[in-house]
């Protein structure tokens, strides 16, 4: 995988000086018309949509044509065992335009939370709580570094948060304790560029952190009581 001409890394570490772009929803939005708790029956066969549960392990519907910034992606749908949505994925062909095209447009309401690779993480929280940073640009370099290490060797990943959870940033210990303080209606959105037996590929995931974790809580708080 050839070296980027932008970094994900010097745009995404931009996000924390940038103005978040107010969007107007009712807390459910993963992505475009997509939202959280939708039933499956809603994305019928008429419109491009088709099962792919086989595929993913879980049950899912893709559709193979996903306008998004002037590209062509493919979408992933994931359901519960209700049958409502809660999570959806778009892949598409690797290339540097896209990548930063992507990057570029998630950094107007999302911010940098983790990174990692093959063999190593960066971990904003853990930084933002240390101050190992003083000022933007060595946030940059330091980012652009790892970056471009880990994408010689084959994989990048990064998890987002939309910017109005910035300020759950700065009690959290780890990101994992970050995406769970989440209030229900901030989204986080996870980016991996990875290559497989296609080639390379840039995929963005959309989900509620928040959401999934009421959902799992009032799962188990209205589990029958039985003895076992």
């Amino acid at each position: 995988m050839k070296q980027l001409w932008l970094t994900a890394a010097a745009i995404a570490g931009a996000a924390f000086i940038t103005p978040p772009v107010a969007v107007a929803d009712d807390g459910t939005r993963l992505f475009q018309d997509w939202h959280y708790g939708q039933h499956i029956d809603e994305f019928p066969r008429s419109q491009g949509y088709y099962d792919c549960s086989g595929d993913l392990g879980v049950l899912a519907l893709c559709h193979d044509n996903i306008a998004f910034l002037q590209y062509q992606f493919h979408g992933q749908l994931l359901f519960a065992d209700d049958n409502t949505l809660v999570r959806t994925n778009i892949l598409a062909d690797y290339s540097d335009d896209l990548y930063a095209t992507v990057v570029g447009a998630l950094v107007r309401s999302f911010a940098l939370a983790f990174a990692e690779g093959p063999n190593n993480t960066f971990d904003m929280v853990e930084h933002v709580q240390q101050g190992t940073f003083n000022d933007e640009r060595s946030l940059s370099i330091a980012l652009t570094e790892f970056e471009s290490d880990q994408l010689r060797q084959g994989y990048f990943g990064m998890v987002m948060i939309e910017q109005d959870g910035l300020a759950s940033m700065q009690s959290a210990t780890s990101v994992q304790d970050l995406l769970l303080d989440l209030p229900e209606d901030v989204r986080a959105a996870d980016v991996y560029v990875y290559e497989d037996e296609w080639g390379p590929l840039v995929e963005a995931a959309f989900y509620l952190p928040g959401r999934q974790r009421d959902r799992v809580f009032d799962k188990a708080t209205q589990a029958p009581i039985e003895d076992f």
